[in-house]
């Protein structure tokens, strides 16, 4: 028999629900406040669970989030049960993992009917998990930061991890299903010797608390972050157009009329976040994603990335030269990884996109992401990089070089963009645009448009 938890503090309420689940044939846990809640949870092994958001003691919020980092609960369907009008409380609720909500007062049909649908979605999802995990070895969680094994098969934390969709020099990225609400998300997974990096988890928490409170159509939303000894584990909403960098792979330069749309997004999305004094600090066609209908989103906003301190005294003692040319192997087999300074742990960011400020260390600002902004430009417009060579050869290029005209792969470019590339990747960081927006609004002059 189906058994439901209700939390919920008025009386009333709560008898109503239990009155009209009772008749309809299921079983019912009760429990008045949100403590009490978290205790019949753990000890009754409900299979979906109704809980009001403001109750005494724990906040439905807080149930939630005890709920998921007990294993015997994570997956389980949790909707809650609110009278606020406000929107925004839905939205929190359901970025923290709720599956679903009903606003009080709610017909027993509305109630019943989304029971029953949460009910069905979560079944339909088991029956599908364990079919995949079947095929696949069950693999212990990876302790080799070197060489991480695959998490695929695996359920951690409430999230079923289906395949890995890629991978880099800081860790992996999975495909996985949160059951709990039916729906796919990407999970990166950073290498195990940054969970043991007291001041990279300092910062991680940080910032990610940060990010997660960006709110930007165009910014990839964090769902859900933590760590632990084998590693850091970020939860981010799942794109199936895939990263800008697959699609000029694919299909090589676009054109100026996608480009500007593009770009319109991603300044749009960053002076959002340069509003409140976050800094992207690799922005590369990698971390840009797209959906079905190519919009653009930003992702990955440095929470795996901001490891040193930004200060050039980073650097004494340090042969740069030296560290360069020992990571050149890896660059020419992946020229738009992050580059790490291996002896310090450090990173300097992604090599063909650094500005020169990156290089020297120096304390970064929003003309910093202008800078790498302004290299993608050039790569969608031409679908090459601008500066080539070895790794030594490239960082050398940002300090001293400005980029090639676009025009040399595009002259069907009006002279303008190629003058817009240009002052975005100044080497004096003041002489770039003074905001993401004004750099965007030059573009789309140059390119003969008007703000969609």
């Amino acid at each position: 028999m189906t058994r439901i938890l209700v939390i919920e503090d008025e009386d009333v309420i709560r008898q109503n629900i239990v009155e009209t689940l009772l008749y309809e044939g299921y079983e019912t846990l009760e429990a008045s406040n949100g403590m009490d809640g978290v205790d019949t949870a753990l000890q009754g092994s409900p299979n979906l669970i109704l809980c009001d958001v403001m109750m005494p003691e724990l906040d439905g919020y807080d149930v939630l989030r005890k709920l998921q980092s007990q294993p015997q609960t994570a997956t389980t369907p949790f909707i809650f049960l609110t009278a606020l009008a406000d929107r925004s409380y839905v939205r929190y609720g359901m970025a923290l993992g709720a599956d679903d909500y009903l606003t009080k007062p709610f017909t027993p049909d509305e109630l019943l009917s989304t029971i029953q649908t949460r009910l069905a979605k979560h079944a339909a999802a088991i029956t599908a998990y364990k079919a995949l995990a079947a095929e696949v070895p069950q693999n212990t969680v990876p302790t080799d930061s070197a060489t991480p094994q695959s998490l695929v098969g695996m359920t951690i934390n409430g999230y079923q991890i289906w395949e890995k969709i890629g991978e880099g020099g800081a860790g992996r990225v999975y495909k996985a299903y949160q059951a709990a609400i039916g729906r796919d998300v990407a999970i990166k997974v950073l290498r195990q010797k940054y969970a043991n990096n007291t001041e990279f988890i300092h910062r991680f928490q940080t910032e990610a608390e940060l990010v997660a409170r960006l709110e930007h159509p165009h910014i990839i939303p964090l769902y859900d972050y933590w760590y632990d000894n084998n590693g850091v584990y970020i939860v981010m909403r799942w794109l199936r157009g895939g990263s800008v960098h697959r699609a000029l792979e694919q299909e090589g330069h676009w054109s100026a009329d996608r480009t500007c749309l593009l770009l319109n997004q991603v300044c749009d999305a960053l002076s959002v976040a340069h509003g409140v004094g976050i800094i992207h600090r690799d922005l590369k066609p990698d971390n840009i994603l797209l959906d079905e209908r190519s919009n653009a989103y930003l992702t990955d906003f440095g929470l795996a990335k901001n490891l040193f301190s930004g200060t050039s005294e980073a650097l004494q003692g340090l042969d740069l030269a030296a560290l360069l040319d020992a990571q050149n192997d890896f660059f020419k087999q992946q020229p738009t990884s992050t580059l790490y300074i291996t002896d310090s742990e450090q990173l300097a960011g992604t090599p063909a996109y650094l500005s020169p400020e990156q290089i020297r260390l120096e304390p970064l600002s929003v003309q910093s992401d202008i800078y790498s902004l302004g290299i993608t430009l050039y790569e969608l417009l031409t679908g090459k990089h601008p500066f080539t060579g070895t790794l030594g050869e490239v960082i050398l290029k940002h300090l001293e070089q400005n980029l090639p005209s676009a025009l040399e792969h595009r002259p069907d470019l009006p002279k303008a963009v190629d003058d817009v590339i240009q002052r975005a990747t100044a080497k004096d960081w003041r002489a770039r645009y003074p905001d993401a927006l004004s750099f965007a609004a030059d573009f789309r002059k140059a390119c003969g448009r008007k703000r969609e």
